[in-house]
């Protein structure tokens, strides 16, 4: 691991300390927390990214390079739903448009692709389930529906499997919650090591704050990626924030505002997700 890529987990880890500082209810089937039987929660969601600079290629850094232009618009949706015995499936469904604007000649030129991306669906396991800790253990596939070419790609065109180990701690006022484990692309060339922190603090009965790191670390076995998986094999922490509001007991629309503050090989953006939770 480089020093800028130790600097990064450091940080990641210094922000968990933080968060977990905040006053923390148990979040509603959230992971890992495992709804009854029969019950669950689905979010439609719209993100929008976008970005015109590139972390470079060659070493993790917070520096940036002009790059070419890049927007997306994601249609996404997530959900789990409670299968009883402790278990619940859980999903999230992709689709939408990328964009990429390059100079052709000082003339430039967009190259549009839209359809399907990579899909994931999984089976989570609670092993530990009280009112203010849950830990649970999940098996994700991540099936390759997205297209690998022409540019830009819509996924990696390659399976990969997801275990993931889930932590979450809950109080009056707010929660925390990790999720970490390796997803590892079964062609054997790579596999990303990722960790997902969560936390949300309860302001009024019916406003919350959220916040979200995200770090993601690539290890790659082989020299000879398929070309057009090269977009979804990256280095990357990001931050987010965000808040949601109750507005009935089962509806709870939700925003989040997420941006690219170091990595390697990926654009330096930001994006918008709006969508909403909807509980039964």
């Amino acid at each position: 691991m480089s020093r800028h890529e130790r600097r990064a987990a450091r940080a990641a880890i210094a922000g968990a300390l933080c968060l977990a500082a905040l006053p923390a209810t148990k979040p509603a089937f959230a992971d890992p927390w495992i709804p009854a039987a029969g019950e669950g929660v689905v979010k439609p969601m719209v993100r929008l990214f976008h970005g015109n600079r590139a972390f470079p290629p060659t070493n993790f850094t917070t520096n940036t390079v002009p790059a070419s232009s890049e927007s997306s618009t994601q249609y996404r949706v997530t959900g789990v739903q409670g299968l009883g015995g402790g278990f619940s499936l859980e999903y999230d469904l992709r689709g939408g448009r990328v964009r990429r604007f390059t100079d052709h000649h000082h003339v430039p030129v967009a190259d549009i692709s839209w359809g399907l991306q990579d899909e994931e669906v999984g089976l989570n396991y609670g092993i530990v389930q009280t009112a203010h800790f849950a830990e649970s253990a999940e098996l994700n596939v991540i099936v390759p529906a997205g297209s690998t070419k022409p540019a830009p790609s819509l996924g990696t065109g390659r399976w990969a499997l997801e275990p993931d180990y889930q932590l979450g701690a809950a109080r009056r006022w707010g929660s925390l919650t990790i999720i970490l484990g390796p997803r590892i692309f079964l062609d054997g060339d790579a596999t990303q090591l990722r960790t997902t922190i969560d936390t949300s603090a309860r302001a009024t009965r019916r406003l919350s704050f959220t916040g979200e790191i995200f770090f993601v670390r690539t290890i790659q076995h082989s020299s000879t990626i398929p070309r057009g998986a090269h977009g979804e094999l990256y280095n990357l922490l990001r931050f987010g924030a965000g808040a949601q509001y109750r507005l009935a007991h089962n509806f709870r629309p939700f925003f989040l505002y997420e941006i690219n503050v170091a990595g390697k090989g990926i654009h330096a953006g930001s994006r918008l997700e709006l969508g909403v939770a909807v509980h039964y």
